[in-house]
């Protein structure tokens, strides 16, 4: 079978995981490695792609390169114009989550694609968790019974892994909470409305470093607590209760050495389980990829196509208004996904 051809746009800290995933999957080849920052994308060449090609920007890569795909890690105010390139140059898209760092600007950008005839695809990749995926099953099986509950959190002491997260306008919630966003979605659906807190407690951070958002439903509740804060330890966990049964995840979400991870139906613990967050983050990036991958071999369908994606995004920056007016974002009035 031909290899798919693919090029990474951007080699920062989330590359690496990217490229680990790609490095599991026979049928891919990454036969470039775009950035501006020679050393960087050396780097990543060294370590993970001994065959590509080094480029210091899309466009002399699309002029040389015969590729099947692009996998776009830039900061987000960048992806609508490469993902709109991608396409002049009919290629598969992949992009790193957040779509764009705007809503109007994503939104804008999935109606100008919704007729592209090739994938289209945002990589967040939380809900491919095993864990999560484990919870996702019962409840569509309908195990946990109607879900009421939801409380998603991870407060991390540190400031974010890229530098460039910073100094932007939009911290925390954008920038990692909206991989939270984006479970409950996949679990609850569309809130009705949507409240939201923010803060900076970090003065390092310009945008929010402490972010509170409540997702309301008609039956249904979840909350989403997320900062970089500069004090303290590293807290997480998921809690998901339903009529019937309950599951709990105790750790953090990202990378880390150990979690504890119970499923109760009714009061009888039917799943108790150490996980590894490290091996579980490297399995999600690793999956996202596996199913995009036979999205486009096999005509399956594709993970996370971005108009979907498009309904956490839009729950997210409603938070944003919320936050900012003080008062409830109805979903419904704050924009079409």
């Amino acid at each position: 079978m031909k290899k798919l051809r693919g090029a990474i746009i951007g080699c920062g800290f989330i590359s690496e995981f990217h490229l680990r995933g790609w490095s599991e999957i026979p049928e891919v080849e990454i036969c470039a490695l775009v950035d501006p920052v020679e050393a960087a994308a050396r780097d990543r060449r060294d370590r993970f792609a001994p065959n590509a090609r080094l480029y210091s920007g899309m466009e002399s890569m699309l002029a040389r390169e015969e590729i099947d795909f692009v996998d776009i890690l830039t900061p987000p105010w960048m992806h609508r114009e490469q993902c709109l390139r991608a396409a002049e140059a009919d290629l598969h898209i992949l992009c790193q989550k957040p779509l764009c760092d705007r809503w109007e600007d994503a939104r804008q950008l999935v109606d100008d694609l919704r007729n592209y005839p090739r994938r289209f695809v945002v990589h967040d990749n939380h809900r491919f968790r095993p864990w999560f995926r484990d919870i996702a099953r019962r409840a569509t099986c309908g195990d946990l019974g109607r879900l009421r509950h939801l409380e998603l959190v991870q407060h991390d002491p540190s400031e974010p892994p890229e530098k460039i997260d910073i100094e932007v306008e939009r911290g925390v919630l954008l920038q990692y909470g909206v991989h939270l966003v984006d479970m409950a979605v996949a679990l609850l659906g569309d809130p009705i409305r949507v409240h939201a807190h923010m803060d900076r407690i970090n003065p390092r951070v310009r945008g929010e470093s402490l972010a509170h958002v409540r997702l309301e439903y008609e039956q249904a509740s979840a909350i989403i607590d997320v900062s970089w804060k500069c004090v303290g330890v590293q807290q997480g966990y998921a809690l998901v209760i339903g009529e019937a049964g309950e599951a709990f995840y105790e750790g953090r979400m990202t990378r880390a050495d150990t979690a504890r991870f119970r499923v109760c139906l009714g009061n009888e613990v039917v799943l108790d389980e150490i996980r590894s967050p490290r091996q579980d983050y490297m399995h999600s990036f690793q999956q996202f990829e596996r199913e995009f991958v036979d999205s486009v071999l096999f005509d399956s369908p594709p993970p996370q196509p971005a108009h979907e994606n498009l309904r956490s995004l839009r729950a997210t920056f409603a938070a944003y208004e919320a936050a900012r007016t003080g008062t409830p974002v109805t979903l419904e009035s704050f924009g079409d996904a």
